[in-house]
């Protein structure tokens, strides 16, 4: 009795060990916020509505951004504080799911190219 015993506990055990549990879904973003977190820190140069102009003439409007950017890309870049575009851009922190936000909401701010 005492081997199929061990045989029963040994095999619960290994289908236990490959249970694995379900993933969390990918965090989308929240516009809301990314419309926030926009203007805190690129307002200052870009335009960061739909309509509006960026106070720095150099600095593109951000409702153009992802017509020659990957979204999935973008996000990961500001996460990873990847030096966008050129080099007197400034590195930004973002915290938790703030790079996922603000492409959320540009997302909702694209135009389209013309």
């Amino acid at each position: 009795m005492r081997p199929i015993l061990f045989w029963v506990l040994t095999s619960a055990g290994m289908l236990a060990a490959c249970v694995t549990s379900p993933e969390e879904p990918a965090y989308v973003g929240d516009p809301q916020v990314g419309q926030e977190v926009a203007q805190d820190l690129c307002a200052s140069c870009h335009a960061v509505g739909r309509s509006d102009a960026s106070p720095n003439p150099g600095a593109p409007p951000l409702r153009g951004v992802l017509a020659n950017y990957d979204p999935s890309r973008l996000t990961k870049d500001l996460e990873q504080s990847v030096s966008i575009n050129h080099r007197r851009m400034p590195t930004f922190y973002f915290g938790e799911h703030h790079a996922a936000d603000v492409v959320a909401y540009l997302q909702t701010i694209q135009e389209s190219p013309p």
